[in-house]
């Protein structure tokens, strides 16, 4: 069994693609009100950071313009639409009993990370969060993961494993050269050619997964 168990965020524990969908939908409206992409496009906004995002959906605006918008836009969407997925904090609980770690990488920014777990009723169950102020390099780049190990004395990448939905989130995992587990339940494709040490469909089912080594 794993001794640190590291989670991504959007899309991982949090339900955060409505927000995301309404969000940008406001955004284009009033910045690019002769384009509007489909919800199949915008949902991969979820996983890369927002500076790559707003920057190339929004080219006419400066970063820091768009970045208030989308603080400002997002506010009541994430208030109305951001939730759990199931059964996470009873894995949180499972884990820590156990006497293993468990934190989050994620490419948000620190103030709407905390936001999200305190919306979601998630403040205070994981150990440590990484957000993308806290790094250098953005995921891919598996510094949060190294950052996170070097925070729990964890040396030996066998006892690391990483859970996400996206293809960012694999890549990051394989760059760390750690397990990665990916969930089941996101909208968003995965190529073929990324395989993961297991598939999750539900965090319920997670140490029968672990524990068998199932993949799909």
């Amino acid at each position: 069994m794993y001794k640190l168990v590291l989670f991504d965020m959007d899309g991982t524990i949090a339900d955060t693609d409505g927000m995301i969908v309404a969000t940008f939908i406001e955004m284009y409206r009033l910045y690019r009100p002769d384009y509007m992409p489909t919800i199949d496009y915008m949902l991969t906004f979820s996983g890369p950071p927002i500076v790559q995002t707003l920057t190339k959906e929004f080219p006419d605006l400066t970063f820091d313009y768009a970045f208030k918008e989308y603080q400002r836009i997002s506010l009541p969407n994430y208030q109305k639409f951001a939730k759990a997925f199931p059964f996470v904090r009873e894995l949180a609980e499972k884990l820590h009993a156990r006497g293993i770690k468990i934190g989050i990488v994620t490419s948000k920014h620190r103030y709407p990370a905390e936001y999200t777990l305190k919306l979601i009723d998630l403040d205070g169950v994981f150990d440590l969060l990484i957000a993308h102020d806290d790094v250098k390099e953005a995921k891919p780049n598996p510094e949060g993961i190294f950052q996170a190990m070097k925070h729990f004395a964890v040396d030996d990448k066998r006892d690391v494993l990483y859970v996400g939905d996206t293809l960012t989130d694999y890549l990051t995992a394989q760059n760390a050269g750690i397990d990665v587990a990916l969930v089941t339940w996101t909208p968003r494709d995965l190529p073929p050619e990324a395989k993961p040490t297991y598939y999750i469909d539900s965090f319920n089912e997670f140490f029968e997964v672990i524990n068998h080594g199932k993949t799909n």
